[in-house]
């Protein structure tokens, strides 16, 4: 397995952290958002901006 494939998956489960943990922060820690919408955007948005996501 090459360094890059690590790199990668590495990547990807930080993304997956990141969604898992923003939706545990509205559902079950009850910050709802005042529009529904966004309660599917956030997740969404971590998948591809990873801790950052998590930082807004």
């Amino acid at each position: 397995m090459s360094a890059l494939v690590v790199v990668s998956w590495i990547a990807v489960a930080v993304a997956a952290a990141s969604a898992v943990w923003i939706l545990v922060d509205i559902y079950a820690r009850g910050h709802r958002q005042r529009m529904g919408i966004m309660e599917a955007v956030w997740p969404i948005s971590a998948l591809y901006f990873g801790p950052v996501a998590v930082w807004g």
